[in-house]
């Protein structure tokens, strides 16, 4: 066995000293250009492709980066939504050949030649950056734009699906075990039943507007009625449908999985359900407005929200960690997810009127989070009346 680890170490070795050899000059002649390679770090992901690239585009309009020609390597067959990727491409120099993206990979482990965009969205105990370039980035439009023939294909699309040219729609996503089913048993406390929206999707249509069910093929769906499409049924199911509507919807109903964070760089507000965990409980935009889900111990007793922030808990990614901990992860009521999005369309309407200690509500929320936790410095706000259901265990800990 030592003498095995002995040649496996003498293989590295030589191994380092062979890719030293053959690119130390191409990536010192590389280093002397303006080029850089912008490292997406789940780029199967669609919202870490989402956000992570327009983190670094709104750096970079903001000033950082501005002297580098920024290279993303990746075939689109790498993507979580090739779509999303061809429309990166419009701003940044794509290599998506698969050939080519071998022959250059090694020069991404050249620190000096490479942009890393970890610390955007995959943090782990610290505050995510994303926060910090939203909070730069203000009123200013978005970045991320879909090309005009795209525009024209989804509105048309929007016709075929029975939607009367210039009404409004939301888009309403429940995250469940469809999408990725080789690593459920890891994310599964994040899933939702989409049933429990069926109350939200009642005041979206008396509201005048559509509901339109996201997802992939085979998701449960809404039940059908007026103004609802079960859009992963169609046949219209594609990568760049789901970018038009989630990027033209008036707001996004969603939860913790990524396709909400579309909207986000779509400059849309979303409002975010069942949110878990209790660290990445803010929504990423500044106009969202999220609700969590509730923790329960076995005995049916709650714990409260300064022991949980206090505690590792509020930072556990994997469902064996609660299991682990003896801890039962319930979703919100469709009461909740009611309320929740009458909030937007009143604010959306402009005739949102914040009950009496609304403003405190919020303060005495705020203050749970820390710099570990991954939404700390958001801009985004607790729905008011979940924070309402919690007034008297809030506004304790304010006055202490």
């Amino acid at each position: 066995m030592k003498k095995r680890s002995s040649t496996q170490k003498f293989m590295r070795s030589v191994g380092r000293l062979i890719f030293a050899l053959i690119y130390a000059v191409p990536a010192l002649i590389l280093k002397l250009t303006k080029y850089r390679f912008v490292m997406v770090t789940i780029p199967g992901r669609i919202g870490h492709l989402g956000i992570e690239l327009d983190w670094f585009l709104k750096q970079r309009a903001l000033g950082q980066y501005a002297e580098f020609k920024p290279v993303v390597l990746l075939p689109y067959s790498r993507a979580g939504n090739p779509e999303l990727l061809r429309v990166w491409g419009n701003y940044i120099i794509l290599i998506s050949n698969p050939i080519v993206n071998s022959i250059l990979k090694p020069l991404t482990h050249f620190s000096s030649l490479r942009i890393d965009l970890y610390s955007v969205a995959c943090t782990l105990d610290e505050a995510a950056g994303y926060q910090e370039v939203v909070a730069a980035w203000g009123d200013r439009p978005p970045i991320f734009k879909l090309p005009d023939s795209l525009n024209e294909r989804g509105r048309l699309a929007l016709e075929q699906l029975g939607m009367p040219a210039g009404a409004w729609f939301v888009c309403i996503h429940a995250r469940d075990g469809v999408y990725s089913p080789k690593d459920e048993h890891l994310h599964l406390y994040r899933n939702s039943d989409v049933r429990k929206c069926l109350a939200a999707v009642d005041e979206i249509i008396a509201r005048g507007g559509w509901c339109i069910r996201m997802g992939e093929r085979g998701t449960p769906s809404l039940p059908d009625r007026a103004g609802v499409i079960n859009y992963p049924d169609t046949h219209l199911k594609s990568d760049w449908m789901d970018l038009y509507l989630a990027s033209h919807a008036r707001f996004f109903l969603g939860n913790t999985s990524g396709l909400c964070l579309v909207a986000t760089i779509s400059g849309l507000p979303c409002a975010l359900a069942n949110m878990t965990p209790y660290g990445a409980c803010y929504g990423m935009g500044p106009n969202d407005i999220s609700i969590l889900k509730r923790l329960k111990r076995l005995d049916g007793s709650v714990p409260e929200f300064a022991e949980i922030f206090a505690s590792e808990v509020a930072s556990f990614r994997f469902a064996e960690q609660y299991t682990e901990a003896g801890l039962v992860v319930e979703e919100n009521t469709e009461e909740e997810i009611r309320d929740l999005v009458l909030e937007m369309l009143d604010r959306l309407d402009g005739i949102y009127q914040e009950k009496p200690d609304g403003e405190r509500l919020q303060r005495a929320f705020r203050r749970l989070l820390t710099p570990q936790h991954y939404t700390f410095g958001t801009t985004s706000r607790i729905g008011e009346s979940f924070l309402r259901q919690h007034a008297t265990e809030l506004l304790a800990l304010e006055a202490s």
